[in-house]
């Protein structure tokens, strides 16, 4: 990789030569005409645009189609260079539509699974099938992760580890011992990667893991739409839009079960932590089915996932209807998952998410009944509910309707070779090792490289005025400065103090915490320093003062958030474990202590940047004009620091994109939580900003690049397609500039001529993005292919997902607020 420092002489003259007219022809491919919304070239020098609105990172930077101008190195050029011409065909329906994108092989379960799993369940009595569907416990917190085994018919029970930023040993090791595995970056950071081959990786990392730990199931991905940043548990999923959490999901999933099953959670709405467990999510029809289960569609259908994990919370759609709990919800479990959806594995609940939570109540019975008819398999973690199973077998419920439950279990555990009492387990051989002494993974130093490379693509350049950075070989003293700030819980671990410079952080103590090994784990400062050229001195503070950021030549500081400002809800209660109601830092208790310090490092007129930790987008408003670089490194996992280092001083580039808008202020949002019940409506993201006429201070998308990017040649082969059909879209991606770098083109699509309501005009959707490598100076063809399935819609009057016939128009850029190469085909 090309030392990005050396390149700054010869980066910047041919970033400002682009920041020109010439640079943003109109492409009028086949008559369709650009966006709406006016389009005015920002400052190239930095600072604040005046133009339309939002941050200039700076450089060859300008707002296209009006909007934030969030400092995206693109520019975008006309494909056909003026002409509009473009060869289409008719394209037909596809043989393998559903195999046009990766990781989308879907189920695979052999017929000796199947048959197996049925003489086996033939063979139980109704004691050992309950057995089968329930936690081994009335109490006690011993043994949560566990079903029991069955040693009479030698099937073996499910040993739970949590994920999905690591298999989770904590929850459950012995006193004294380390339960050591590798410790990824938070879902939201991998969301921001866009890279479906490394979240499998990923995935198949933790697989290996879990395998090699004993555990035969990982409790993840959690792919639960992020509505809100004041979300809790925003780290756990991969950001705000269907589309990309179905495919990050499924590619994950794919790659897990190389090993062993999986479990997707959590179905559904479950986007508000502060008393989840009654919660009413009120919603219509068509917002339940294409926001908040259709991505779990995909990662059923594309992925093949093993197992669902219903949520707490309740759900009321339509709002005229009665709420019922997601774990005893027909419509969810059974007209959804396995009528619409095909399902074909097991569905288990959320540990204590049945009505009566941990306590056994006089409606015990008539819950459990309600449950198994409704299509729920197993309750856990102890046996409270369904501890009546065999008493109202044959009256509640039928002895077929518990055969097909356990059969739904028991299946599962031949699939994964998951089932004997003794002997190996999974479906293949380990390369990762298991240390019975110290309860801690070891020999996955791959795994440990994976993290890295996952905190080098996921994080993201927001601002980068001036080209302040990569680090100048000028600087000679690197100054890496945080607070120290301590935080208070009342779950797991009740107290301690996060050292922004120095720690590395790898997110909440909730059910998704991970431990790494100390010494394969790097901070701020460590990875700095390690990274730091020859000759130059990298130093420390964490005293909150400013003399030895005024000494320094160039100054890192490094904020964000802790376990008390978000988390999952069991570890801060009392209190609100989702953030507080203005996105602050230190905003939980009303502290102002990380923006006064940023401001007074600022203030001394270094070269600087700010590197915020945290789950999801964090209020920068007091800071964000005053701060010439700002760069969002979520919870980046163990080697964090590693990433970092090598980003600042230019041996690696930036490639991260913003997975979620990121807002001005959280009143720029729906309402997060509105008590009981809070009305979910359909726009969320990206597409509430556009159908209220707003501009995020980031878009989704948005990230810089020590790169220059020019898209150009965007090719949509079909001039009409049937609904079976595939469109592979082409589009050049140049790179300008004299650094090697990675881009991921982002496609939309909006539908002119729709006569569904919430097509109207304005409103676009996230089908498809492609992540490609860019060799400076050369030009990298990127394919996008669009499953017309993908563009279905749910029709209320008729109870089904549709496809609308009509023109469809293909929008291709670098970010949601960058579309101006467009074309269109048509549905037949």
């Amino acid at each position: 990789m090309r030392d990005f420092r050396l390149l700054r002489g010869l980066l910047l003259p041919a970033l400002l030569s682009c920041a020109t007219t010439a640079c943003l022809k109109a492409n009028k491919t086949n008559g369709v005409a650009g966006s709406s919304g006016s389009s005015t070239t920002g400052p190239t020098t930095g600072g604040m645009n005046t133009g339309t609105g939002g941050v200039n990172g700076g450089g060859s930077t300008m707002t296209m189609n009006g909007g934030a101008n969030n400092g995206g190195s693109s520019v975008i050029v006309d494909p056909t260079g003026g002409t509009g011409m473009v060869m289409k065909m008719a394209c037909a329906d596809s043989a393998n539509q559903q195999g046009a994108l990766p990781f989308t092989g879907g189920y695979t379960i052999s017929d000796s699974a199947k048959s197996q799993a049925k003489a086996a369940v033939q063979a139980m009595t109704v004691t050992q099938k309950a057995n089968q569907l329930r936690g081994p416990n009335t109490s006690g917190f011993s043994d949560i992760f566990r079903t029991a085994d069955d040693t009479a018919a030698g099937i073996k029970g499910f040993q739970f580890a949590d994920g999905p930023r690591g298999v989770n040993l904590d929850a459950y090791k012995p006193a004294g011992s380390q339960a050591y595995s590798t410790v990824f970056p938070v879902s939201s950071a991998r969301g921001a990667t866009f890279d479906v081959n490394l979240e499998n990786q990923i995935g198949s990392a933790m697989g290996d893991e879990l395998i090699a730990a004993g555990r035969t199931m990982l409790l993840a991905p959690t792919v639960n739409i992020l509505r809100n940043p004041a979300w809790g548990r925003s780290e756990e999923t991969y950001g705000e839009d269907a589309f990309l959490l179905g495919r990050l999901g499924s590619a994950y999933v794919q790659g897990v079960q190389e090993y062993a099953p999986a479990c997707v959670k959590h179905y559904a709405a479950n986007n508000i932590e502060h008393k989840r467990e009654t919660d009413i999510a009120q919603m219509d029809e068509q917002t339940l089915q294409e926001v908040y289960a259709r991505h779990f569609g995909m990662i059923i259908k594309d992925g093949g996932v093993s197992c669902v994990m219903a949520a707490y919370n309740l759900i009321q759609a339509p709002p005229t209807a009665p709420a019922v709990n997601c774990t005893q919800n027909k419509h969810l479990l059974t007209d959804i998952l396995r009528n619409e959806f095909k399902f074909q594995g097991m569905v288990l609940s959320d540990w204590w998410a049945m009505p009566g939570g941990q306590n056994l109540t006089a409606q015990a019975s008539a819950n459990a009944a309600q449950a198994i008819l409704a299509g729920l398999d197993m309750e856990l973690p102890w046996n409270l509910n369904f501890s009546t199973l065999e008493n109202i077998t044959g009256t509640g419920i039928q002895a077929a309707d518990l055969a097909k439950a356990v059969e739904h279990v028991v299946t599962e555990k031949f699939r994964f070779k998951v089932n004997a009492t003794s002997g190996a387990i999974g479906l293949k051989a380990t390369t990762s090792k298991f240390n019975t002494s110290t309860f801690s993974i070891t020999n996955a130093d791959d795994h440990v490289a994976l993290a890295k490379q996952a905190a080098l693509e996921g994080t993201v350049l927001l601002k980068n005025d001036k080209s302040t950075l990569p680090i100048p070989a000028a600087a000679k003293t690197v100054a890496v400065v945080g607070l120290k700030v301590a935080w208070s819980l009342q779950g797991i671990q009740s107290t301690g103090t996060v050292n922004f410079a120095k720690d590395a952080r790898i997110g909440d103590l909730g059910s998704s915490r991970v431990i790494p090994d100390p010494a394969k784990s790097v901070g701020p400062f460590d990875g700095i320093k390690a990274a730091a050229p020859a000759g130059v001195n990298v130093v420390v503070d964490d005293t909150g003062g400013t003399s030895v950021a005024q000494g320094a030549d160039f100054v890192v500081v490094v904020a964000g958030l802790t376990p008390e400002d978000e988390g999952e809800d069991y570890t801060i209660q009392p209190e609100n474990s989702d953030r507080d109601g203005s996105l602050a830092l230190d905003g939980k208790h009303g502290g102002t202590a990380q923006n006064t310090y940023i401001k007074s490092i600022a203030a001394l007129g270094k070269p600087m940047a700010v590197v915020l930790e945290g789950g999801s987008a964090i209020d920068v408003s007091s800071f964000v004009a005053d701060v010439p670089a700002l760069i969002m490194a979520w919870y980046p996992g163990q080697q964090g620091g590693a990433a970092l280092g090598d980003l600042l001083f230019g041996k690696a580039n930036f490639s991260g994109k913003l997975p979620i808008s990121w807002p001005a202020s959280l009143a720029d949002l729906p309402v997060f939580n509105s008590g009981t019940t809070t009305a979910m409506p359909y726009y969320l993201g990206y597409r509430w900003f556009d159908s209220q006429k707003k501009t995020p201070l980031f878009a989704f998308g948005a990230g810089l690049s020590y790169s220059t990017f020019e898209y150009g040649n965007l090719q949509v082969p079909c001039s009409t397609v049937t609904p079976g059909g595939v469109v592979s879209v082409t589009v050049d991606i140049t790179n300008k500039g004299m650094a090697d770098g990675d881009e991921t083109a982002l496609l939309f699509v909006s539908w002119p001529s729709s006569k569904v309501a919430t097509r109207a005009a304005g409103y676009k959707e996230l089908k498809g993005f492609q992540r490609a490598k860019v060799p400076a100076g050369k030009t990298s063809r990127v394919t996008i292919p669009i499953r017309i399935s993908d563009l279905d819609y749910w029709d209320t009057t008729a109870n089904a997902w549709k496809i609308e016939s009509g023109p469809v128009q293909v929008m291709v850029g670098p970010s949601a607020d960058k579309l101006t190469l467009m074309d269109t085909f048509t549905i037949q």
